[in-house]
């Protein structure tokens, strides 16, 4: 995956986004900016930051997908934006995010523009 590659996909109801980790950080950075402070926005980009370590952790325990934290409130209310996220490592450090449900499209495509990156959509 060339690091200015970013694949959108919907699956079963969830929108996938695929991308380089710097990429993913700028995202999730700029998506806490636009919606705001909710926990699991802030545990992701925590997450991403220590990389290395989430990603040795979900190899031992044989996992495919790191969960963040989410509030109860946020839940109920509909805030949540990141349901789980993908760690891997392939020349690259690449991630995918996986998105709520209820998030729209044309959100993280909003956001995909400011930041100035090209993506492919599936």
């Amino acid at each position: 995956m060339n690091p200015a590659n970013v694949k959108l996909t919907r699956q079963l109801g969830y929108i996938h986004l695929e991308l380089s980790l710097e990429n993913a950080l700028r995202f999730l950075k700029l998506l806490k900016e636009k919606k705001g402070v909710y926990e699991d926005i802030e545990d992701s980009i925590r997450i991403l930051e220590n990389f290395d370590a989430f990603y040795e952790y979900i190899r031992k325990k044989h996992k495919e997908y790191v969960a963040p934290r989410k509030n109860e409130v946020d839940m109920l209310a509909g805030r949540v934006t990141v349901d789980k996220i993908k760690l891997e490592v392939d020349k690259i450090k690449k991630v995918t995010i996986v998105f709520d449900k209820r998030v729209k499209i044309e959100e993280i495509t909003e956001i995909l523009r400011d930041l100035g990156l090209e993506f492919e959509a599936f």
